[in-house]
């Protein structure tokens, strides 16, 4: 076999993502007669993947046969022993063996939100945090992504295919946050805003040699010792660094250096000051006082000739004569909330200033504040979040709003919109407008991501939508969706606290379209769950606000038929509740019966899989599959040492069956928890059902991989059957990723959504930023698979048909 066809091979393996079986829970099974067992007799019309169990007569699963196992075609002759998945003994009446075979694969498509030209490898654009600064130099963009996790925190892209991350410079460092940036003939300067080590400085490169440039009059640092020793981490050892400060509210909001002259300018808000200092040594040359806003970046800039424009205020001043006594030599007034400047690179007296506020638009302007340019429609997304070529957002307030600009040789004009997770691309067209024509988009660290339940063409990311054109397989770049709505832009006052944002935990847990054409979602604001609308125009609206859950009462879930649910565990038992949908009331709003249905209740016995209250990063989730199983997990990795997948059937009292066992992983649906891994963090999250499938998340943050001896993310779906029988695993450990961006690999992906768009059957889940988007799996052959079943007495031979 070639060299490139054992690469196509190990590529397409990896893919699908499918672990190696390493360890088994259940009791030993004979794979052949052995005395006093059960043979269980049947013959597969193709080579398929197999599980089988054993169950009473009254539908109760006693014991697990086998889970997983690939076997060829034809005849196949298994025994069972006559115990139960506790070993006890099954000693009397008929009971019947249930086989489900099938041929599944798990094909990963890529991600949603993410323009980069390719969906694995070290040229995704992909950042923890949203990019803070920008910089131009000849035909390459430099950009700051702050703190990243370990990531490189600056990146880069060629102007004419911004598509792929350059990665300009090394920069892995998560002691530190990369921030504002500047760049000169020679070195590209970068101030540290804190990052674990909540110490700032500002540090420099040299382009060329791709490596560190130590201020001769700097100073060193170390931000992380040896344990028990005063050694430094060599990752975290800086020889020669300017600006040092300790104070974690004491951080730089500008940086500007002149091109061709010796200054370097470092604005520090906290202190009112503006310290220079020669770019080649470091030595502090001198000072501005002047008056810096503390919650703003990028105040800063130098205009071809070395002059410093700052904003100050509602104003921006211009200082010269820099490295002897600076002075004013401008000033332009009557600015609205200016949030950043930047100069052009051919023009001595014009700008570029970002203001916020009402405006979010960028301006050029003269030295006189003459606008000659206007990028961005007023007012932004402040009335409407349908996103247009011509709007902007750098935030919903004071706190949040950031940006930063760059233009470049050509004239084109880049401007940071965090606001939206993208960097865009304005040029200057023939009729005096500024139309936007490339974008570098990608989602930072997102936990809230769904799909509307009503329309699966519509999928959320925080608070931003995405339309998808067809269901076609995705494709790199952003041909397969586009961004159609910035739900956070408008957002009532009401609502604002600090999870209103395009990241982490902020945006809607659940969305549904109702059969009246109105949408609806479910969110966290206030440390209240509400109802918000989302409507064809305008903002998104409050309808409701919920009462806090009552004792033993999880948050409420909107499922697919409209239902609200919830459980309640009280006593030695947890009930799954549901309010079915009644109507619409005069608005249109859901109305929901006042009073719950009581779904199923099982026993919350040591080692039985009840929801047990572990973070998960969204509400539990009870579904109901399409026979009127009523699906239990338990995500805890430290409370049970037993199952964690159960269900009930539709009216009952007691456990159906129970899956998923605790164990190492072992591809075969176990679920590894603390007492056999200490590292490990957090385990499962959320499960979900369509038809007869069910699938739940393993997260497992800080897990061990016993096979290899890594720690870090397990990134795993486990996929059942209604009948409690596994069906399959899929999802690429951290611990096993060999390049970044790797197919299949993600980090805390905890929000997952299964859904089922026409005759494909997909699950969606968020990403902390291993890939920068929604990722989307198709589970192939999902409505093939094969059932053999028989019935016998416990003693007799059992033939499956």
């Amino acid at each position: 076999m070639s060299n490139a066809r054992r690469l196509r091979d190990r590529k397409a393996r990896l893919a699908r993502s499918i672990l190696i079986p390493c360890a088994t829970f259940l009791l030993p099974l004979a794979s052949a007669q052995t005395p006093h067992a059960t043979r269980v007799i049947f013959e597969l019309p193709r080579s398929a993947i197999t599980s089988a169990a054993v169950y009473a007569s009254d539908g109760t699963l006693l014991r697990t046969l086998w889970r997983g196992d690939p076997l060829p075609t034809g005849r196949h002759v298994r025994s069972w022993d006559q115990r139960d998945d506790l070993g006890r003994a099954v000693s009397a009446g008929d009971v019947e063996v249930r086989l489900v075979h099938h041929r599944l694969r798990y094909e990963w498509e890529g991600v949603i939100g993410n323009s980069s030209a390719a969906f694995t490898g070290a040229q995704v654009h992909k950042s923890f945090l949203t990019p803070v600064g920008i910089a131009i130099d000849g035909n390459e963009a430099i950009y700051a992504a702050g703190y990243n996790e370990g990531q490189p925190g600056l990146h880069g892209f060629r102007l004419e295919a911004p598509g792929l991350d350059t990665l300009p410079l090394p920069s892995t460092d998560p002691f530190v946050s990369y921030g504002m940036i500047a760049v000169d003939v020679n070195r590209v300067y970068w101030a540290n805003i804190g990052g674990v080590s909540k110490t700032s400085f500002v540090g420099a490169v040299d382009r060329d040699q791709r490596t560190a440039a130590p201020f001769a009059k700097g100073v060193p640092v170390c931000l992380n010792h040896w344990p028990n020793s005063r050694a430094c981490y060599p990752d975290q050892d800086y020889k020669g660094v300017i600006d040092l400060q300790t104070d974690p509210q004491n951080l730089p909001a500008g940086l500007a250096v002149q091109r061709a002259g010796r200054v370097l300018a470092v604005a520090r808000p906290r202190e009112q000051r503006i310290a220079l200092f020669d770019k080649h040594s470091g030595e502090r040359i001198g000072e501005i006082s002047v008056r810096l806003a503390a919650s703003f970046s990028n105040q800063m800039a130098m205009t071809p000739g070395g002059d410093l424009w700052v904003v100050s205020g509602t104003s921006l001043l211009r200082f010269t004569d820099l490295d002897a006594i600076p002075r004013v030599v401008g000033r332009i007034d009557g600015l609205v909330k200016p949030l950043t400047v930047a100069t052009v690179p051919d023009r001595e007296d014009e700008l570029w200033v970002a203001e916020g506020g009402a405006h979010h638009q960028v301006k050029r302007l003269d030295a006189k504040g003459q606008v000659l340019a206007t990028i961005g429609l007023a007012g932004g997304y402040a009335s409407d979040p349908e996103v247009r070529a011509d709007k902007l957002c750098f935030g919903i307030d004071a706190k949040s709003e950031q940006t930063a600009i760059a233009q470049a040789a050509d004239g084109t004009v880049w401007v940071v919109e965090p606001c939206s997770n993208r960097m865009r691309r304005f040029r200057a067209a023939p009729d005096g407008r500024w139309v936007s024509d490339a974008q570098v988009a990608y989602l930072p660290a997102s936990y809230t991501a769904t799909v509307d339940l009503g329309n699966p063409r519509r999928v959320f990311a925080n608070f931003l939508e995405f339309a998808l054109s067809d269901a076609a397989p995705l494709k790199p770049g952003d041909g397969s969706w586009r961004l159609v709505r910035n739900w956070l832009g408008g957002m009532p006052a009401s609502l604002r606290d600090d999870r209103s944002e395009n990241r982490a935990f902020g945006g809607f847990t659940t969305v549904r379209t109702f059969s009246n054409g109105r949408t609806f979602a479910l969110m966290q604001a206030q440390s209240r769950q509400v109802l918000v609308e989302l409507p064809s125009s305008g903002p998104l609206k409050l309808v409701r606000a919920f009462a806090a859950p009552l004792p033993g009462a999880t948050a409420r879930v909107l499922y697919e038929n409209g239902d609200l649910g919830y459980a309640v565990t009280g006593g030695s038992s947890q009930h799954v509740m549901r309010l079915p949908l009644a109507g619409f009331d005069d608005t249109g709003a859901p109305q929901w019966a006042r009073d719950p249905v009581k779904l199923a209740s099982v026993p919350t016995r040591k080692g039985t899989p009840f929801y047990r209250g572990a973070f998960s990063g969204m509400p539990p989730r009870f579904p109901l599959t399409a026979s009127g199983r009523v699906i239990y997990f338990d995500g805890s990795i430290a409370a049970n040492e037993g199952f964690h997948l159960g269900a009930a059937a539709q009216g009952s009292d007691g456990w159906l069956w129970q899956a998923s066992p605790s164990a190492a992983l072992d591809g075969k649906g176990s679920f590894q928890t603390k007492a056999i891994d200490g590292s490990l963090n957090y385990g499962g999250n959320a499960v979900w059902a369509h038809g007869r499938h069910i699938v739940y998340g393993f997260h497992g943050e800080f897990y061990k991989d016993l096979q290899n001896g890594r720690v870090g993310q397990a990134n795993q779906f486990m996929h059942f059957d209604e009948s409690g029988l596994f069906l399959g695993q899929f999802g690429l450990p951290s611990t096993r990723a060999t390049e970044p961006a790797q197919a299949g690999l993600s980090g805390n992906a905890f929000s997952p959504t299964l859904v089922r768009d026409g005759d494909r059957l997909f699950l969606y889940h968020n990403d902390e930023s291993a890939h920068g988007g929604v990722h989307r799996w198709r589970i192939e052959g999902w409505n093939e698979l094969g059932d053999l079943r028989g019935r016998g007495p416990v003693t007799g031979d059992i033939v499956l048909r």
